[in-house]
């Protein structure tokens, strides 16, 4: 009984701590970086990018924004609508239980890539969504690791799927799986040179497979006649606040860093004569500032290709919640309440999509 009594005693406290900790996390004073400014931006020319959690929220995005996005690149994810069960007047009705047993460990219980595409042309019938047929145009990259035993390649290939019912020809869509630099690689995203072993599923998450992941999703994006990237980035990291482009400014209750970053190559400054690309890319689960500091968004190799080729480089941050999304994923189920969070009307990617906004000069 004694047992019982200490347990139930740690057990309470815990959830107080549990508690404090989350008063902390939306109390605290926060020490805001700089206000994100203006930059020349080509807006024919922006697209995003992402790995697992960032690779949803990248698909996500590219298909509520598809007017002006133009591509997109999912690393180790990215089936959109995955965790919805039904589109409703008020938003859409999504489970936790989808995204972590269809989505991720039970890909057999998928529904066919045309009732996600279905379900995609009701969000576009209420206006939360742009119109579908922009995505005809659009160019996207697919990858799935053989090691990946997080997201399977079911769910990516489902994703895949997806575009192809939504009117992508199927030249302009680039998938890696299975073969060449996809054979070992874990679930991570993928460099020529950091960090971990090939085939791992390890903090950072960024693996060493001998594969310019960088150059090949950008490619498959922009086109094939790239420049080699720069030896090494000379460009510069810009933080930024996040809370202004947060819903009432509340980046923790919506799952938002305070702060955000940019790569800025010095060609891309700000009166610069011609206009840069812009190149949005998303963390995944683990893997934020508040997690890595600033390994993501410095070890990833795109930034030296950033330097070589005129793109900017947004770097948004996730924030973990203690409860509802423990580390820091992207909202790709419907946490903290966000019943649009895949649409326009959804706090993270109209956040992300106010950033682009602000770095046009719009």
């Amino acid at each position: 009984m004694r047992d019982a009594t200490k347990q139930r005693s740690i057990s309470g406290l815990s959830r107080l701590a549990q508690a404090l900790a989350l008063a902390l996390a939306v109390a605290a004073p926060a020490y805001a970086a700089d206000k994100l400014g203006s930059f020349p931006v080509d807006p024919a020319q922006v697209s995003v990018a992402g790995i697992s959690s960032g690779a949803f929220m990248a698909n996500q995005i590219h298909i509520a924004h598809s007017a002006d996005i133009m591509g997109a690149a999912m690393v180790a994810g990215g089936l959109y609508g995955c965790a919805v069960e039904a589109v409703e007047d008020d938003g859409v009705r999504a489970l936790v239980t989808q995204a972590v047993w269809d989505c991720m460990l039970l890909p057999d219980n998928l529904k066919d890539a045309s009732a996600y595409a279905d379900q995609a042309k009701q969000l576009e019938a209420k206006g939360w969504v742009d119109p579908i047929s922009n995505l005809a145009r659009s160019k996207v990259y697919f990858f799935s690791g053989a090691s990946d035993g997080v997201v399977p390649e079911k769910t990516v290939k489902t994703g895949l799927a997806i575009y192809s019912a939504l009117g992508v020809p199927a030249g302009n869509i680039v998938l890696v799986d299975r073969s060449g630099p996809a054979a070992k690689a874990g679930h991570s995203w993928v460099t020529k040179t950091c960090c971990e072993a090939c085939d791992a599923t390890a903090s950072p998450y960024i693996d060493n497979c001998g594969y310019d992941q960088e150059e090949a999703e950008l490619g498959a994006i922009y086109g094939s006649g790239l420049t080699p990237a720069a030896p090494s980035a000379s460009g510069r990291i810009v933080s930024f606040d996040q809370k202004e482009f947060a819903p009432d400014g509340a980046t923790a209750l919506n799952g938002l860093a305070d702060t955000g970053y940019l790569y800025v190559p010095k060609a891309c400054e700000p009166g610069a004569a011609q206009p840069c690309r812009l190149h949005v890319v998303l963390h995944g689960c683990e893997q934020s500032a508040e997690k890595l500091g600033d390994v993501f968004y410095t070890k990833i190799g795109v930034n030296e290709w950033a330097d070589a080729n005129g793109i900017l480089v947004l770097y948004p941050q996730a924030h973990a919640m203690i409860v509802s999304n423990p580390k820091g994923c992207w909202n790709w189920w419907g946490y903290a309440g966000d019943n649009y969070f895949l649409t326009k009307k959804g706090a993270q990617v109209d956040a992300i999509w106010k950033m682009i906004e602000r770095l046009e000069g719009k």
